[in-house]
């Protein structure tokens, strides 16, 4: 299957950076409106994943006049098909004493390249640099009015207090999840609860955290003492288990972690054998496991059409679309409506001299839509040569340069390229069928693909798998033109099927 699912990693990383609005904590009661002079939290946690221990958090605090900073930096070892990845991410916020975000930057190494995240506030507007290879991105956004960071969801939930029952809401911003605008965070104060850890039973009032996005929702759970300093903090993973962060000292935080395998967990048993190169049409039946898994959001494509929705299972169709080579066949005009899936973003830097390389490289002077995507996909097949598991979620400009990746990371390249020649383009997370990938056999992995607009529908490209004419073994979960590179668009959908459906093929013509 050239290794080439796409890492649920990516969507890892999005949960333990939010987790940061729950791990932070101070060493001693403070007052929110008036924390003392330089740093007043120094603060470490452990995770644990899958049994196991993964990674570990630091957090901090420091006041310097009427400012606050806010670091935080999380790493983790993951296990996938034998092949660890690595993720590394670093943040800070500047904020007001009041909680008023100023400015926010990150660093994430979950690929070979490191990439870099700053973002200033003013006027209303949120103005946000991206940095690799030398080359700089920009974007701009309207500031969600009164949303929170860091300091200020920290601060705001002391202010509230842990009365039992206790709920309220208020908008914040997290860049990993969305770049721009605001997410909901509901908070709803429990009970005291005992919980117990290395043979300790410890104390703690349970404190729920819902974040709500127009696309999904993630929640967290905490217990925190009677400071409303946390304690231990709980983010349920799809297929997983539990994600757990306790807090402890830095020591024993630091100390060894073995990453346990996730990759193969995550599969999904097919039930019988699909021919890939002969199949046409595949009408499949999707059943959740339970009566959280939403169903309802899966899209219709150019080959993906869902027939049935009931309450707990969905019935779809995929079809193997056909390619009509039509000499002189013209591109959408890049000033309409689609300037979205032509344009440059975080994640796909059109302006790159590198990709605009590629890109002529593999039209090889072609312009006919089907036929130019064609060429580009054979030349992304084949141009990424290491097919690795261990990358993260590289940008088309990492792609580009170091020639490794697994899907994510092939549908990145193929969709830089297919804008740089003129065909809008956008990728699809979902569900592919494999014949045998790891020991085992006839199952649906999680992957990443391509699609671009060619006469009038969406068509698949799949560079990962080597097809152009795209055999009907992919289920369509999320679309994005990765405009809004949190990834919430992508993630939240992929996160809540992971470990929750059963796949029932009814027939294949």
């Amino acid at each position: 299957m050239n290794k080439s699912f796409l890492t649920v990693a990516t969507w890892l990383a999005v949960a333990v950076a939010l987790a940061g609005l729950t791990v932070c904590a101070v060493a001693q009661p403070i007052d929110p409106k008036n924390p003392p002079e330089g740093r007043f939290s120094d603060e470490w946690a452990e995770i644990y994943l899958g049994g196991g221990k993964v990674g570990f958090a630091h957090s901090s605090f420091t006041r310097r006049g009427d400012r606050i900073q806010t670091e935080l930096r999380f790493r983790m070892v993951l296990g996938r098909a034998d092949q660890p990845v690595k993720i590394d991410l670093r943040q800070e916020s500047v904020e007001t004493l009041a909680g008023v975000p100023i400015s926010f930057a990150s660093e994430t190494d979950m690929s070979v390249m490191k990439s870099t995240t700053r973002g200033t506030i003013a006027n209303g507007r949120v103005k946000i640099v991206t940095s690799q290879f030398g080359m700089e991105q920009t974007q701009e956004f309207d500031f969600p009015t009164g949303a929170l960071m860091t300091w200020g969801t920290f601060r705001e939930g002391l202010l509230r207090g842990f009365k039992p029952g206790t709920e309220y809401s208020f908008p914040i911003y997290a860049p990993e999840l969305r770049l721009d605008g605001a997410v909901t965070s509901r908070t709803i104060i429990g009970d005291w609860e005992e919980f117990s850890h290395r043979g300790q039973s410890i104390r703690g009032q349970r404190v729920v955290v819902t974040l709500e996005s127009p696309v999904g929702s993630m929640e967290m759970v905490s217990w925190v003492n009677a400071d409303g300093l946390p304690l231990k903090a709980k983010l349920p993973m799809p297929g997983m288990g539990d994600m757990l962060l306790i807090t402890t000292d830095q020591a024993t935080a630091l100390s060894d972690f073995v990453p346990p395998e996730f990759f193969m967990t995550s599969v999904i048993k097919a039930g019988r054998k699909i021919d890939r190169a002969s199949a046409k049409r595949i009408r499949y039946r999707i059943r959740a496991k339970n009566d959280k898994t939403k169903l309802s959001d899966l899209p219709d494509t150019g080959a993906q059409r869902v027939l049935v929705k009931k309450d707990g299972s969905v019935e779809l169709v995929v079809s193997r679309q056909p390619h009509a080579v039509i000499p002189n066949r013209r591109h959408v005009d890049p000033t309409g409506d689609f300037s979205e899936y032509l344009g440059s973003n975080l994640m796909i830097n059109t302006a790159d001299p590198k990709l605009i390389e590629l890109a002529k490289r593999a039209a090889r002077g072609e312009k006919e839509a089907f036929a130019l995507a064609d060429n580009l996909r054979r030349f992304v097949t084949d141009y990424v040569a290491t097919k690795s598991l261990n990358i993260g979620f590289a940008t088309a400009s990492e792609v580009a340069r170091t020639r490794e990746g697994d899907c994510s990371e092939h549908g990145l390249l193929l969709a830089a390229l297919g804008r740089i020649s003129g065909l809008p383009s956008r990728v699809v997370v979902g569900l592919a069928y494999v014949s045998s990938f790891g020991g085992r056999e006839d199952i649906f992995g999680y992957h990443l693909w391509t699609q671009f607009y060619i006469d009038g529908r969406w068509v698949d490209f799949d560079a990962a798998l080597g097809e152009s004419d795209c055999s009907p073994i992919r289920i369509a979960f999320a679309v994005s033109s990765l405009k809004n590179s949190g990834l919430a668009d992508l993630s939240l959908p992929l996160l809540s099927k992971i470990g929750a459906i059963d796949i029932d093929i009814l027939e294949i013509e």
